[in-house]
């Protein structure tokens, strides 16, 4: 099963339809199946009062999955996460639990969009979670493919690429 997770950097808009994932707001950019919003969505929100309403009507209207931290009792559709099945506690993003979840659903195959992680926190703290979760994963033996662009899984080769 290949599943596709949206992120809301630049190339996002280049991901097709079909099984695809999107995280926080990028559903009111473009359609998707799933949508991931890892914040406490019932008490302060970490979006906007305005976004955070539009995420759950999107939500509500479309009638889709929206994973969060916990079922929300306005969001019947609302899934949430699975921790105790998550094999290692070590997410710095919400594109983390996507991948932890897209293996936990069987995914054969992972293609990711709009995942940059080039600047601040993203550079810092959220890349190499997802760098550590992509290996994960392709450790077992899923397919992940990360679109440009992108910074993540790139450098030079020790030995070989330094002068």
């Amino acid at each position: 099963m290949k599943i596709i997770l949206i992120g809301k950097g630049n190339g996002w808009e280049k991901a097709p339809q079909g099984n695809a994932w999107g995280v926080n707001s990028l559903c009111l950019r473009r359609d998707v199946d799933m949508v991931f919003n890892m914040h406490k969505m019932d008490e302060e929100p970490y979006l906007s009062d305005s976004e955070q309403k539009a995420i759950i009507e999107y939500v509500n209207r479309n009638k889709i999955p929206l994973v969060t931290l916990k079922k929300l009792d306005n969001v019947p559709t609302s899934i949430e996460f699975p921790l105790d099945k998550m094999p290692l506690k070590y997410a710095e993003c919400s594109i983390v639990y996507m991948i932890v979840y897209a293996i936990l659903e069987g995914a054969t195959e992972i293609d990711m969009y709009g995942v940059v992680l080039e600047v601040g926190d993203e550079y810092t703290v959220q890349r190499k979670s997802v760098e550590y979760w992509i290996g994960y994963a392709r450790g077992k033996g899923i397919e992940v493919t990360i679109n440009e662009p992108t910074c993540l899984c790139k450098g030079k080769l020790y030995g070989y690429d330094y002068v």
